[in-house]
């Protein structure tokens, strides 16, 4: 079977992944992830989760037509809710809601004991990196992938205090050639956001927390003359 392609979202998951021993790959769907590490030597072995029956059968399906079924556990299951998951010692959570990601971390206290933790949450980003404050996690490393005109941030995170808050700090620091795109659209939406909310009547704490969200913003990049 030729090697499943990688989204650049995925591709992104897939660099901070390579060189674990044992992937969990949390929320499946087709399994291309762990398969396409496998494939390529990055990874030992790999467990595929997934709350749905449909994309586990699917992930299991695509691992026997690569040949790597033997390397691979399939687990139905909410989160990391199963036998042997503290055993893994990478976690990726993409394509999820942040508050959902919050859900799964905060039911396996385990993953600050020395988990690489790839996460990428399609919302509630800034929501998603306090809490990992707050719950004794840090913030290790960020990348951007662009797919279309939208823009994916993935993180590297692990247990334990880190200098870094807020994932444009660790686009910062990276030097992602992407950041400034990435700034230019949240600030435009925190915008067009802050435009319909100042129509409402009782909008008050949106309003002051989407102000201060994109004062920060403005503070990322330096000034260039």
């Amino acid at each position: 079977m030729i090697k499943p392609n990688l989204s650049p979202r995925l591709q992104i998951c897939a660099r901070f992944a390579a060189g674990a021993d044992t992937l969990c790959d949390v929320g499946t769907d087709h399994g291309y992830l762990p398969i396409r590490l496998l494939l390529d030597g990055k990874i030992r072995r790999a467990v595929a989760a997934d709350i749905r029956r449909g994309p586990l059968d699917s992930a299991a399906r695509h691992a026997r037509e690569a040949g790597c079924e033997d390397s691979m556990r399939f687990e139905l299951a909410d989160g990391l809710g199963f036998p042997g998951a503290d055993e893994c010692d990478a976690i990726v959570c993409a394509g999820m809601g942040g508050e959902t990601i919050m859900g799964i971390l905060s039911r396996a206290p385990w993953t600050k004991n020395g988990a690489r933790l790839i996460l990428q949450p399609q919302s509630k980003l800034d929501e998603l990196c306090l809490w990992l404050r707050e719950n004794g996690y840090g913030i290790a490393d960020a990348a951007l992938a662009a797919e279309g005109k939208r823009l994916y941030v993935a993180m590297l995170c692990r247990g334990g205090r880190s200098e870094t808050l807020y994932a444009e700090e660790a686009l910062l620091s990276r030097g992602d050639e992407l950041l400034p795109t990435w700034i230019k659209s949240r600030s435009e939406r925190l915008e067009r956001a802050l435009t319909g909310m100042s129509k409402g009547e009782s909008a008050g704490d949106g309003i002051d927390a989407a102000r201060a969200t994109l004062k920060r913003l403005g503070t990322v990049l330096p000034e260039r003359g």
